[in-house]
């Protein structure tokens, strides 16, 4: 059976850890050529080594950082046929309590990022090419503390229906939003078997946090030549979290 990715070239953001890693993973699978980036060396190699990726030390947020990564990736493949920006940051804070230094760190990584390494890498994307962004459910309705996040992941949203537009027909762009995913970004914040873990678990109508890998595989559908006719949709992969 031929491999749904089999000749892509394909970049993920933050593809060391957590819902990156699963789709570098997941994609080299399915025969891509995929490369990953992010802030930590030792992740991206750990990755790499597991999944042949090749991989590069980059700041999503530093314009100087991405463009040294878009030419690392013309050297490196010459084109980009799939660019995931997936790479994020979290930061608990109110409205009132959020500093502007981390109202930037937050905004940077995770709305400016995806534009900047989007703009930055249109060059490399042939007709046929794909964006996706990963947001989050928190960029479909809001929670208190989190404001800078929320925020971001909101603009992440509309981002990507801009995207939509502006872009086609030559380039489709989509956006997956996760409810709580099982990853070092959660399990940094909330111990495993804590009553605040299980609160989290039961948030979801089935009643349990997502794996990556459940993430990837949305990711490939919609990068892959089963969503040809599938541009500007936003799909929250939740557990039944936005369902009511």
């Amino acid at each position: 059976m031929a491999k749904l990715l089999a000749g892509k070239v394909a970049l993920v953001t933050g593809g060391g850890t957590g819902i990156g890693r699963a789709i570098a993973e997941r994609f080299s699978t399915e025969g891509a050529r995929v490369a990953i980036c992010g802030r930590r060396d030792k992740p991206l190699r750990e990755t790499a080594k597991a999944t042949g990726a090749k991989w590069l030390v980059a700041d999503v947020s530093s314009s100087d950082s991405v463009e040294a990564l878009a030419t690392w990736l013309k050297e490196e493949f010459e084109r980009v046929d799939i660019v995931v920006n997936n790479a994020g940051i979290f930061l608990n804070g109110t409205v009132a309590t959020t500093t502007e230094a981390e109202w930037d760190a937050v905004i940077d990584t995770n709305l400016k990022g995806p534009w900047l390494v989007s703009h930055t890498l249109l060059p490399l994307i042939p007709a046929g090419g794909n964006i996706l962004n990963i947001a989050s459910t928190l960029g479909l309705y809001s929670m208190p503390n989190a404001a800078a996040y929320c925020a971001a992941k909101g603009g992440v949203v509309n981002l990507t229906r801009a995207m939509a537009l502006e872009l086609a027909p030559d380039v489709r762009a989509n956006c997956i939003c996760p409810a709580v995913v099982e990853t070092p970004m959660a399990t940094d914040r909330i111990d495993a078997g804590t009553e605040d873990w299980e609160k989290m678990e039961k948030a979801q109508p089935i009643e349990r946090m997502g794996q990556p890998e459940e993430i990837a595989a949305m990711a490939l559908h919609l990068c892959g030549p089963e969503a040809e006719w599938t541009t500007g949709s936003i799909i929250a992969v939740d557990g039944g979290q936005t369902a009511g």
